[in-house]
């Protein structure tokens, strides 16, 4: 791989101490942090010893793998210890919270970060007879104390997975401030306190409760940070713009405590995790701090003009200053599809077609979310025949393993597994046993093999509720049936669905081809040929549509615009939209120039 060294480039490689890099799609930012590895790789050698090292941390373990892939690329050689490339929840959690745990002077449980914090939630739930002698749901004690002021548990209002420690110790929503029209504070407050504390006695803790551990660690003890100072002389942030401010926090804790060297690498306007507290206005204030060197990169090598000119749609008039510097540009003008609601497939089809007949191979079409590509798929699944949300579990595990995306489908049936197998466990017990056996590959073979075997979804509704608790009784050797819990009839499930086949509502039944579907979290970071961006029909909050093609009047754009942004600048050849028929062509043209082609489907 030959790397065009530019000035904006050298300056990034000669750049130490606090340093901020704005990195524009396509600018090369992998490529960059690649090459200034392998250059730091030659100062470490003759400047630490043989136990020091740089650590290269991202937010996501496909952007960690890619850095990997281009350091080999670059190279001819894979990176080794001392030096470190991983996410930056691993590097948390390997070097700060769980070797050090044991300084909260608490007699705490051996610490598991729990994968799904839903599971959290699980735990309070119990079955009890009323005073009818009726079975119903409930909570265990001592929810119901803690009264909302509905005078029912606080637990509808905020469930304990919504729970989360601020780096000042208070609690919070999913981030926000609980709504005092719901609860008394004070109570609230105690809630959360008894949550958080029964978590961290079971060593059960979530990602942000790691973060929250690691900044009080850090905080109450120098000697960690001038420990991994030590370590690691030299951090690279990727993807910072996504960094929490926990996150934030943490490094700054470890560069005023001795890391002279701290690097946040990211692009603002492709910030798409505010679910899990991103928050890429605080990048923004580094890049605008005196405190940091704040450099750029602001040429697109991915991309032509008329691409970029489009994404940039996105950013003030004033900030439309990326230029393209691709060398391969095959003219291929915008793509845009005029459809109705009931013709989607038939446009991804066209678009497989065209791409087909151009040797375009690397190829999405995304959507919004998750559930916007499985009504696609004919997963929105409006049928609900069973009462026990285990039948939707193996369903879907048998779907992706179907579709061949085989981790997804291992790791909803390893859960499954171990649930059925371990009923006599405790809550923190089974956590405990399903991180134990995540890489016990044994275990994940015999995982394979009972989903490979589940009952077809060809089988009708009825059909498959028998059979598939008889196999699964002989799969696991267990001493008793599951109840699926098959209704007669209700809201969710028509009667005449029984002798349907089980696919007919659970299954990729609308489009023939579908290996290119997907969301646009699912694509951010990959370079591709072509690609097809699906606007919705209605005007919704959470729907993208025809009217965010601008940028927000006051204020960096919300997250929804930003989905747009990282889409748009996917491609290196074909960009093609989908927008529903009430968008007229002359608002089309309007909006992105006369060159475009309008296909519209007959």
């Amino acid at each position: 791989m030959n790397l065009d060294i530019t000035e904006e480039l050298q300056n990034y490689f000669y750049a130490r101490g606090r340093v901020v890099l704005n990195a524009c799609p396509g600018g090369g930012k992998t490529t960059a942090i690649a090459q200034k590895i392998i250059n730091l790789e030659k100062e470490y050698a003759s400047t630490y010893g043989g136990h020091s090292g740089f650590a290269c941390l991202s937010f996501t373990n496909a952007a960690k793998d890619e850095l990997n892939l281009t350091y080999n690329q670059l190279s001819g050689e894979n990176l080794q210890y001392p030096h470190l490339v991983s996410t930056i929840d691993s590097f948390i959690n390997t070097f700060i919270t769980l070797p050090f745990y044991y300084l909260l002077e608490r007699n705490f449980a051996r610490p598991q970060i729990l994968e799904n914090n839903k599971r959290l939630d699980s735990f309070w739930k119990t079955t009890y007879r009323n005073k009818s002698g009726k079975w119903v749901d409930g909570l265990r004690n001592p929810m119901n104390s803690f009264k909302a002021k509905t005078n029912r548990s606080i637990y509808y209002q905020y469930l304990p997975s919504e729970i989360r420690l601020e780096p000042d110790g208070s609690y919070s929503v999913n981030g926000n401030a609980p709504s005092q029209e719901k609860v008394d504070l004070d109570v609230f407050e105690n809630y959360c306190k008894y949550i958080k504390g029964w978590q961290f006695e079971k060593g059960l803790i979530t990602t942000n409760d790691s973060a929250f551990i690691a900044l009080r660690l850090l905080r109450k003890n120098p000697s960690i940070s001038k420990w991994l100072a030590n370590r690691f002389p030299h951090i690279i942030v990727d993807e910072a713009q996504d960094n929490s401010l926990m996150q934030h926090q943490i490094f700054e804790e470890l560069n005023s405590q001795g890391l002279e060297n701290i690097e946040f690498i990211g692009d603002p306007y492709q910030s798409l995790y505010e679910f899990r507290d991103a928050n890429p206005q605080l990048f923004l204030d580094k890049y605008n701090s005196e405190k940091y060197i704040a450099l750029d990169l602001s040429n697109n090598r991915r991309s032509p003009q008329r691409i970029i000119d489009c994404f940039s749609l996105l950013r003030p008039i004033a900030e439309r200053t990326i230029k393209s510097a691709c060398t391969t540009d095959l003219k291929e003008p915008l793509l845009v599809y005029r459809y109705n609601q009931d013709d989607r497939g038939e446009i991804i089809n066209h678009f497989e077609r065209y791409c087909n007949e151009k040797d375009y191979k690397k190829l999405k079409v995304v959507v919004r979310g998750n559930s916007v590509k499985n009504k696609m798929l004919g997963r929105d699944a409006q049928q609900r025949p069973w009462h026990n949300p285990l039948a939707y579990e193996l369903i879907t595990a048998k779907i992706e393993y179907n579709d061949k995306n085989l981790k997804d489908a291992i790791n909803i049936a390893r859960n499954i597994v171990i649930g059925l197998e371990n009923q006599g466990l405790s809550f923190s017990e089974l956590t405990h046993l399903r991180a134990d056996l995540k890489t016990d590959y044994l275990f994940n073979a015999r995982v394979i093999k009972f989903i490979e075997k589940l009952p077809e979804l060809s089988n009708t509704v009825e059909n498959w509720s028998t059979l598939c608790p008889t196999y699964v009784k002989e799969a696991l050797n267990l001493e008793y049936y599951i109840n699926l819990g098959l209704k007669r009839t209700s809201k969710y499930f028509d009667k005449a669905t029984r002798t349907e086949p089980v696919s007919d509502h659970f299954n990729r039944v609308d489009i023939e081809k579908t290996s290119s579907l997907t969301t646009v979290h699912q694509v951010k970071g990959k370079t591709l040929d072509a690609i097809l961006i699906f606007f919705d029909e209605r005007n919704h909050a959470s729907n993208i549509n025809f009217r965010d093609l601008e940028p927000d009047s006051y204020g960096f754009i919300k997250e929804k615009k930003r989905i747009i942004y990282v889409a748009m600048s996917r491609p290196k050849h074909l960009l093609a939209m989908a927008f529903p028929k009430k968008i007229t062509e002359a608002e089309l043209k309007e909006k992105f120039g006369e060159d475009i082609l309008i296909k519209n489907l007959e």
